[in-house]
């Protein structure tokens, strides 16, 4: 009789703690909120509009919605005002509030009730892609193509010259064949420069975000479209490389170094480069690599005469100490050092002597000028225009010999 009456007992017990547990959750969800039906509807760099529905069996005092880009420290916070059924419509202003184009876009809601309860919704979230254009895609493991129009063979083209200059990377440093690239492809600089807020650096044609595995490139059609697509692919893919071996370094990385990475790697270097850099050098003009360690200048000729002199600086590394050295000279800024003293632990020579030796290379390779050699052409010029009336006196006493066949 004892034992039946401390089971019953037990059992009641059970019963009343099972209740308790499962009744309070479930009165503190019901006193807060929940929040369903949430999605997004955007139109790239102009309007975004969320949309949620708050249940709820208490009034809502506040309501809230966070945004946070990808790869982005900063949360926006915009109050929301729900209808009476519960229901938030938000605008988003994309123009003047610009989100990061071709990030995750997480979203939730915080909502407070007049009781006081605090509710987080779950984490939403959506690509933030350039919905301009009708994208499509194709794919060849490790990378996929984004492009508009109906040439796929272009696309196949540039996905070609992803995969080789994979391999040229990879000759050059042993980095890991990343998991994904995302490759967008633009028909003109334009258009790219808006998506990405470029605007005023007519000479960008090329960019790469390598913590989100996307890369961006200007490839208009024309007689030069595949040497441009194998000049630019390659260049922003050795970023993307080059982040992803060690995404804590990225940014402990030298510009010049950073640029010069990514110049060498291109399976079409830009013929242009050369010219500058002999002219710098006769005009004595070149820029101190130290000047290039934090950034590039912002105009046009002072940028292209910076990713002349980086491609060129780190080719020359390249030469001299090849691949080992470039790892080396890597590991010594990942370790914290400042840009001068990367080289010379990386080579055991300041970085002074070795810029010196490096502009020697360059002005013995560019062609002689000066008041010297402007006598010289005179000279040439001359000579010239004397031999021709004696060449063309000697072609007729020729003519005019005996026995000679003329064809």
């Amino acid at each position: 009789m004892r034992l039946h009456f401390l089971c019953t007992i037990l059992r009641r017990s059970i019963w009343v703690i099972v209740l308790l547990l499962f009744l309070s959750p479930a009165t503190s969800v019901m006193a807060g909120a929940q929040v369903v039906d949430a999605k997004v509807d955007y139109t790239f760099g102009g309007q975004a509009t969320f949309q949620a529905s708050i249940q709820t069996t208490v009034p809502i005092r506040t309501a809230s919605l966070s945004i946070r880009a990808q790869g982005e420290m900063d949360t926006q916070i915009e109050p929301v005002t729900p209808d009476y059924q519960g229901k938030v419509v938000y605008q988003y202003n994309l123009a003047t509030r610009p989100l990061r184009a071709f990030a995750r876009v997480d979203y939730w809601f915080i909502v407070t009730t007049q009781d006081g309860v605090e509710t987080t919704s779950p984490v939403f979230s959506f690509n933030y892609e350039d919905n301009r254009f009708a994208w499509k895609k194709l794919e060849s493991k490790p990378f996929r193509v984004h492009w508009y129009g109906s040439n796929e063979a272009f696309a196949q083209g540039v996905l070609d010259v992803a995969q080789q200059g994979l391999q040229r990377i990879q000759g050059i440093l042993p980095l890991q064949t990343p998991v994904q690239v995302d490759i967008y492809v633009y028909t003109s600089s334009n258009e790219m420069q808006e998506t990405l807020l470029l605007a005023g650096k007519s000479w960008v044609a090329g960019h790469a975000d390598p913590d989100l595995g996307v890369m961006v490139a200007a490839l208009p059609p024309g007689p030069d479209q595949r040497l441009v697509t194998e000049e630019r692919i390659p260049h922003e893919l050795m970023h993307i490389l080059v982040y992803q071996a060690n995404p804590g370094a990225y940014n402990k990385l030298p510009v010049w170094l950073n640029e010069g990475l990514a110049s060498i790697s291109e399976l079409y270097p830009n013929p242009d480069y050369q010219v500058l850099l002999e002219t710098a050098a006769k005009k004595d003009t070149l820029i101190s690599i130290v000047s290039l360690c934090q950034s590039f200048p912002t105009d046009i000729s002072g940028a292209q005469v910076s990713y002349a002199e980086a491609a060129a600086f780190t080719r020359y590394l390249y030469r001299q100490y090849g691949s080992s050295g470039l790892q080396a000279l890597i590991s010594s800024y990942t370790n914290g050092l400042e840009c001068s003293r990367g080289v010379e632990a990386a080579f055991k020579t300041p970085l002074l002597q070795i810029e010196s030796d490096w502009r020697k290379t360059i002005l013995a390779s560019a062609p002689p000028s000066g008041p010297a050699t402007e006598v010289w052409s005179w000279f040439a010029v001359l000579g010239v225009i004397l031999l021709i009336p004696l060449a063309l006196g000697l072609v007729g006493l020729y003519k005019r010999a005996p026995g000679k066949l003329y064809r």
